[in-house]
């Protein structure tokens, strides 16, 4: 019995020791940005997350960053990464000077049909944890909106193409037209 306790006893502390965070959060709800309450970095972004939505394939889908320098001193950002090579970041290579703004351009290669998240990294001079930004969106085949469907309660017997359309009417064959051309 003194095992169980002992072991329970064990289990419970551990679990304490791994639920600390190192500092407490507050999320601000207007531009979807998460502060640590502790100074966390030396710019700071109009926002982290871009949803492009639907874009159509081959659309554009590129979006600007925004960021301000918040301290007293000039700031560089020392590389930009991408989570993969379907997404190019362009992003100043001089320093960003005091109170002063920047901007990290983002584009996404939109020849992917289907949904997509992608992160990038902003990596600043005298600070090793990276900014992560994220891009999202959905592309979707062009004309997707134009696509028409027979009614599921009748019965599509025959296509007529007499008309010179890109998009065929669907017309229904009587009985004894199905039986002759069965034949």
């Amino acid at each position: 019995m003194k095992r169980i306790l002992f072991i329970v006893a064990i289990m419970l502390i551990a679990g304490m020791a791994f639920s600390q965070e190192n500092a407490p959060k507050k999320v601000n709800k207007e531009n979807n940005q998460s502060e640590n309450v502790e100074k966390r970095s030396d710019i700071l972004f109009d926002k982290l997350v871009h949803d492009f939505g639907a874009i159509e394939k081959g659309g554009d889908a590129s979006c600007v960053f925004t960021f301000k320098n918040v301290t007293k001193k000039p700031v560089t950002l020392t590389n930009v990464k991408t989570s993969c090579g379907c997404t190019a970041a362009d992003w100043p290579k001089e320093p960003i000077a005091k109170k002063k703004k920047g901007s990290i351009k983002v584009k996404y290669d939109s020849n992917r049909i289907g949904k997509f998240t992608k992160t990038i990294k902003v990596f600043i001079e005298g600070n090793e944890n990276p900014i992560q930004l994220e891009i999202r969106g959905t592309i979707v085949a062009p004309n997707a909106n134009d696509v028409k469907v027979a009614p599921a309660d009748k019965k599509v017997n025959e296509i007529d193409n007499t008309k010179k359309s890109a998009n065929p009417q669907v017309k229904e064959a009587k009985p004894e037209e199905v039986k002759q051309s069965k034949k």
